[in-house]
């Protein structure tokens, strides 16, 4: 039986309202460790089969999905715009466990209101994070599911860049802006 802990926190001092947040006590095991690197080629694969039409992919991961392979970056997890964020992210959850064969993952809120991160317990790390957008996202279709727009991420990481208080991200947002450029440069040639 997992043992969980649920308090109350306020995730960041700038906003009034406290979330669940879910604590972990049981250790991890070797084994499930051992599980976990075995299989995680597998979680990108049962992410995407569990996106929605209604949903829509940001991040790096829609960005890579529209510029060659040589100008990938690596990421550790994929973002969703979803309209029911929590509902859609303990569904990932549920489908990930099932297929680990056991309880390998859970949903716990993310630094923002609204967003819910599927976490892996064997390193706890990101897999997952499900945002509510507050405006529709521009988004293209490939292969039947929804990917922002290379406009929309430039332009976010542009506005990412003005922000003062998001230095710690500027040097990524500098290269997304970088790279998308390059890959237009490549497909006017």
């Amino acid at each position: 039986m997992r043992k969980l802990r649920i308090r109350r926190v306020n995730l960041n001092p700038r906003f009034s309202k406290s979330f669940p947040l879910l604590i972990d006590i049981k250790k991890v095991s070797v084994n499930q460790t051992e599980k976990y690197y075995r299989n995680k080629d597998k979680i990108n694969k049962v992410i995407l089969s569990k996106t929605d039409p209604h949903e829509v992919i940001h991040g790096e991961y829609a960005v890579q999905r529209q510029i060659p392979s040589y100008l990938h970056r690596h990421t550790n997890d994929i973002d969703i715009f979803s309209q029911t964020p929590l509902k859609d992210a303990i569904e990932v959850e549920k489908a990930l466990d099932k297929k680990f064969k056991g309880d390998c993952f859970s949903v716990n809120p993310g630094m923002h209101p609204g967003t819910w991160k599927v976490v892996a317990h064997a390193n706890k790390q990101s897999v997952a994070d499900y945002t509510r957008p507050d405006k529709d996202i521009p988004h293209v279709t490939i292969n039947g599911l929804n990917y922002a727009t290379l406009r929309y991420m430039k332009d976010k990481a542009k506005k990412t860049l003005q922000n003062p208080l998001a230095d710690f991200r500027q040097a990524k947002d500098q290269d997304t802006i970088n790279r998308i450029t390059l890959a237009k440069k490549k497909e006017k040639k």
